[in-house]
């Protein structure tokens, strides 16, 4: 027969600890609640508990006893097993509250370790800076590292050049070249040449190491008498693109709508005939059949700054945003910079996904460029 006092299942489980927070008002991340029953001692004392107390009911219940008197046996028994069963409790509860503590004192004292080593390595940081060479402290600028550098990859070369155009108008940059080379021999003249670059017009940039080879050149004979000109070589003009023009806005009324809508009565010193000879029109940009197109306009720096100032130009009804115009060609071939795939001179292609050789597979009817590395099509 069960015992009526039998509550050592009470003890089975603790309640969860509550949720500590910081002195910053921040709860404090709590470890990972750790499921206490109770232990076999604590069993075994509830158990001897209760067989102690049934033993008392059953004598008292046998004795010369009155109802009265066999009751309030029972009630204080009960009383007797209830406070042993909170009692219990309360020492799970304490036990939990104590792993927990003691979870939170080893990880407070872990950061606190992990603390003092960052602190360590940061002393040793500034002692190192403090002892660095003075062109390697933080407050001399990459402008004095060039300055004072005796290295020339970080700045570029200090190189002169002309300009040499044919006499005939239709003769291409490389017939000028070809004509050049055919009759200028570097060996004889002891030139040091860095570099020949198309121009327009059919001409040729000649850049050299300084210029003492480009006087040698402008006085060659063989140049003079092969019908080219040598000239000197001026530096491009800053481009600027105005973006959404109106394609049934024509370019003389571009021109006049820039003058009149935008720089006249606001720059004195720009009259007409000055902003005519500083513009011109390089080429348009946009849909064929669209509405609007965009202007790549050349012109010199003082104009470019003031349009680049206004950030927009207004045409007729139309506000038109400004912004430098940089192209920069990239290769899709070697993935450099300064050439087209046209002209790349690799024999074998550069994946963009991952920088490695890869080769293109021509299956089905499109040509299907996949970098045989990493699997990802290529450009």
């Amino acid at each position: 027969m069960d015992s009526p006092f039998n509550r050592s299942t009470m003890t089975s489980r603790s309640p969860p600890p509550p949720q500590r927070r910081s002195t910053e008002g921040a709860s404090t991340p709590t470890p990972s609640v750790v499921e206490v029953v109770s232990t076999h001692e604590i069993q075994q004392w509830i158990s001897s508990i209760e067989l102690c107390l049934n033993e008392i009911c059953n004598v008292s219940a046998e004795g010369k006893l009155n109802s009265d008197q066999k009751l309030r046996i029972s009630n204080n028994s009960r009383k007797v097993i209830s406070g042993v069963s909170q009692l219990a409790v309360q020492y799970q509860s304490l036990k939990q509250k104590y792993i927990s503590a003691q979870t939170i004192i080893n990880t407070l004292t872990e950061q606190r370790e992990s603390s003092a080593q960052l602190e360590d390595q940061i002393e040793d940081l500034k002692a190192c800076i403090r002892s660095a060479p003075k062109a390697q402290q933080p407050n001399v600028s990459f402008a004095d590292v060039v300055r004072t550098s005796k290295s020339t990859i970080a700045r570029p070369p200090s190189t002169s050049s002309i300009a040499v155009y044919p006499a005939s108008k239709d003769k291409t940059s490389e017939e000028t070249k070809e004509l050049i080379q055919s009759i200028i021999k570097p060996n004889e003249l002891k030139l040091h040449i860095r570099g020949m670059r198309k121009t327009r017009g059919g001409g040729i940039i000649i850049s050299a190491e300084g210029k003492n080879d480009l006087e040698k050149l402008r006085k060659s004979e063989l140049l003079k008498t092969s019908g080219l000109k040598v000239e000197e070589s001026t530096k491009r003009k800053p481009k600027v693109i105005l973006l959404g023009v109106p394609t049934n806005t024509t370019d003389k009324d571009v021109f006049q709508c820039l003058y009149e809508q935008n720089i006249a009565g606001k720059y004195q010193h720009m009259d007409h005939s000055k902003f005519s000879s500083s513009i011109k029109l390089s080429h348009k940009t946009g849909k064929k059949d669209g509405p609007y197109c965009n202007y790549v306009l050349e012109l010199t720096s003082e104009l470019r700054k003031i349009l680049i100032e206004q950030e927009r130009a207004y045409i007729n009804w139309t506000s038109c945003p400004v912004r430098d115009y940089t192209l920069v060609t990239r290769c899709y071939k070697c993935q450099q910079y300064g050439h087209s795939a046209k002209f790349c001179r690799e024999s074998s292609s550069t994946c963009g996904h991952c920088g490695l050789r890869w080769a293109f597979n021509q299956r089905m009817l499109k040509i299907r460029r996949t970098c045989d590395l990493c699997h990802v099509p290529a450009f």
